[in-house]
């Protein structure tokens, strides 16, 4: 009879603590590194994930700006998630990402039909994802610099031809 109580007690442990106990990430990221002629910035996060447990089959991950989506799994406890944003509103720094579980997912759906506040809902881990910013190019155009030079070539051509003349 104690061991039946001692395995009924042992499960419902488990299933309290969850599937996937405590997780870790290793994150490295990528970032478009020449902007000159584009118009957004691409930013791909790759994370490593080494759970207690067994991983999770998929995730879903938020932005701070509110948006989720889904994560891809590009290898085993290895994914993938990435994004674009415009030049004029990129830079470098590191973005939050809260990375939930389908239950997780779940209850991030429900509390955006309540009109809750996503940020309640218990997230399975928080990532921060390093992103770099892109070279936009010189900051003096090659033909304004060229028009200055001539400029500058032609004003002291003239002047010194009316030194030479008077």
């Amino acid at each position: 009879m104690s061991h039946q109580l001692f395995a009924i007690c042992l499960i419902a442990a488990v299933c309290a603590s969850g599937v996937y106990g405590s997780c870790k990430a290793t994150v490295s990221s990528f970032s478009t590194q020449d902007a000159t002629i584009l118009t957004q910035l691409a930013h791909v996060g790759e994370f490593s994930l080494q759970c207690s447990g067994s991983a999770p089959a998929s995730l879903f991950a938020e932005f701070p700006c509110g948006k989720v989506v889904p994560v891809a799994k590009v290898g085993d406890d290895k994914y993938q998630v990435s994004w674009v944003e415009d030049i004029k509103q990129g830079s470098s720094g590191n973005v939050q990402l809260r990375l939930f579980d389908e239950d997780g997912y779940a209850n991030v759906r429900k509390a955006q039909r309540d009109g809750d506040k996503v940020s309640s809902v218990k997230s399975l881990l928080d990532i921060s994802v390093p992103t770099k910013s892109a070279y936009k190019g010189p900051w003096i155009k090659a033909e304004l610099l060229a028009a200055f030079l001539v400029g500058g070539f032609a004003y002291f051509a003239f002047t010194t031809k009316g030194k030479v003349q008077s």
